[in-house]
């Protein structure tokens, strides 16, 4: 399947460079596929890998002193075919011409 997930810290001022930078840091080392984009980051994984990979984004930014944290999940699956995030790119662009 692959998840976009956006993790935000609330309350830790203006600038969120230093958190997303934590956030990443914990996916890159997760080891599963990702691409970031400028308002999250998606995944391909499987359900058994995305919540403890949540629950770590959180567990991290927590050391940081974050004490609110707002997470928005988007889970797309499909199991009639292979489903990879660079294959939905590759049937968009063949779409287009």
């Amino acid at each position: 399947m692959i998840v976009e997930l956006s993790v935000i810290p609330i309350g830790v001022g203006t600038s969120l460079s230093e958190y997303v930078a934590v956030v990443m840091k914990v996916i890159t080392d997760s080891g599963l596929k990702y691409e970031s984009h400028s308002m999250g980051t998606n995944i391909e994984c499987e359900w058994d890998d995305i919540t403890p990979l949540v629950k770590k984004c959180h567990v991290e930014l927590r050391k940081k002193g974050v004490q609110r944290i707002s997470t928005s999940l988007k889970i797309s699956e499909r199991t009639d075919k292979p489903y990879t995030m660079s294959g939905k790119m590759r049937s968009l662009e063949e779409k287009m011409g």
